[in-house]
């Protein structure tokens, strides 16, 4: 009898629980950089934390899996990917001016869930100092008793910790239930058994570091486009055989999947004909006409990073002529924002760009032509942008940020749209339809202008067409 033996290939112990964000051994020196960037800006004792639960933490069956992702301030300062994680930063302490917090080793919970960081063994101690450059890891049992020991010898005796907050109508807003601001809750708690004063928000301290991409998030957001852009180009040479929005879903999700580990930026939005005029659709679950347009919005992870993208696809293959025409004033807008988009401009100045555009093109190109529509928004239907970054969408969740003037590296969205009914006789034929339009980009602010990380993901009447050609599909 032959015996075979198992050729077994390396595996990747860490991958799930550390992110090295592409740097390689250069990770853990540039996560250091990031926690002595945020020290040296706030010069207090600050503590974060990450996600106190993972998936189905919340309920009693966990009925969804998914991976667990970070908090984006967390895995920014640390690449620790794992739940009940806090990082406290004192650089006033002449022992250790940084200590990771985290949960006892469990090897039952391992046996289910895989590897995690854990203390009360050496060996996983040392690990983690080793994985994360954090020399200092303790139980996160501890922190209390640690946290309060370090506030005594503080001469203010504040605490800086983080939380979303901002201004909305003109008043103060923040997101209550939000892990964030329930940790914050519980900081104050302690504070005031202690007799020191309420908590310090370093948000706007610790966006201003993390909102403009470095050279490997630069990277990773383009390997992310990349893959987005060829799972949108297999899915429209593929589009003759799906005839509804869940087989496009599954097809351009399967194409992104099988080309990253790292999960996708968001569930994907698949509107056909007036389906499409309801901003996030996500029931995705109804059959299209071939005379219908489609609207797909969509994106994968690289490490870290997102790919955001709209497009929006004939289902026949061909856009009829009143199709065409909205979805040029569309590009119109898209490609006026891009060339205004550079350091110093802010959002809404965009926001003004893009949607005079639509008004005025709308104006130009179909209404005096002939055309007569009825919109489904008074005004303007959303932002042109959102920030981009360690989360798909970036820094304060309020959006004040639309209002400052943009910095070089930052990342934004650039994605105009229509939505409404529409009417117009073109040629002899009249079309009449509900249709939503939209075109998404990922922009990289510079100091004279922008980048287009996009630019290679078919969006021209012409080039969706050709790819979805017969004689393309062959080819392909």
């Amino acid at each position: 009898m032959k015996l075979e033996v198992a050729m077994n290939v390396k595996k990747k112990t860490y991958s799930g629980i550390f992110r090295d964000g592409g740097a390689g051994k250069y990770a853990r020196r540039r996560y250091r950089l990031r926690r002595e960037q945020l020290m040296q800006r706030e010069n207090r004792l600050m503590v974060i934390t990450g996600v106190p639960y993972g998936p189905g933490g919340e309920t009693v069956w966990a009925y969804a899996h998914c991976p667990t992702y970070q908090e984006p301030a967390l895995m920014y300062l640390t690449g620790v990917n794992q739940t009940r994680v806090v990082l406290l930063l004192d650089p006033h302490s002449p022992e250790s001016d940084e200590i990771l917090f985290i949960d006892r080793k469990d090897p039952h919970l391992e046996f289910w869930n895989g590897i995690r960081f854990g203390v009360g063994d050496d060996k996983s101690v040392k690990e983690a100092a080793r994985v994360t450059g954090i020399r200092d890891i303790r139980d996160i049992g501890d922190l209390k008793k640690v946290l309060h020991q370090r506030l005594a010898r503080c001469k203010n005796r504040v605490l800086g910790t983080l939380w979303m907050e901002g201004v909305k109508k003109g008043r103060p807003v923040s997101i209550p239930g939000d892990h964030n601001a329930l940790f914050r809750a519980k900081l104050a708690r302690w504070l005031r058994a202690w007799g020191g004063e309420p908590p310090v928000n370093i948000m706007k301290s610790h966006f201003e570091l993390r909102l403009p991409l470095d050279r490997y998030d630069v990277a990773n957001v383009h390997e992310a486009q990349r893959i987005t852009g060829e799972a949108f180009k297999e899915t429209l040479r593929r589009f003759h055989t799906l005839k509804n929005e869940c087989e496009v879903q599954g097809t351009i999700e399967g194409e992104m999947l099988k080309r990253s580990p790292y999960g996708l930026s968001f569930p994907s939005i698949v509107a056909s004909g007036p389906n499409a005029t309801v901003l996030h659709y996500m029931k995705n679950d109804d059959e299209f006409g071939r005379g219908e347009l489609v609207l797909i919005d969509f994106g994968v992870r690289w490490m870290t990073m997102h790919a955001d993208i709209s497009r929006t696809v004939p289902a026949s293959g061909r856009f009829n002529p009143m199709q065409k025409v909205l979805y040029e004033i569309v590009l119109k807008a898209q490609r006026a924002v891009e060339e205004m988009a550079c350091e110093g401009v802010t959002i809404e100045e965009l926001n003004d760009c893009c949607w005079n555009a639509v008004e005025a093109g709308l104006k130009k190109d179909f209404l005096d032509a002939g055309g007569r529509c009825k919109l489904r928004y008074k005004g303007r239907p959303h932002g042109v942008s959102h920030l981009m970054g360690e989360q798909e969408h970036d820094g304060d969740p309020f959006r004040n940020y639309a209002e400052q003037p943009m910095r070089a590296g930052w990342q934004i969205s650039n994605e105009p749209g229509l939505y409404g009914a529409f009417r117009m006789r073109v040629g002899g034929r009249f079309y009449d339809e509900e249709i939503g339009i939209r075109i998404e980009d990922n922009l990289l602010i510079t100091k004279t202008g922008c980048v287009n990380f996009s630019g290679k993901i078919p969006k021209t009447v012409s080039a969706i067409e050709r790819m979805m050609r017969p004689d393309h599909r062959k080819k392909a």
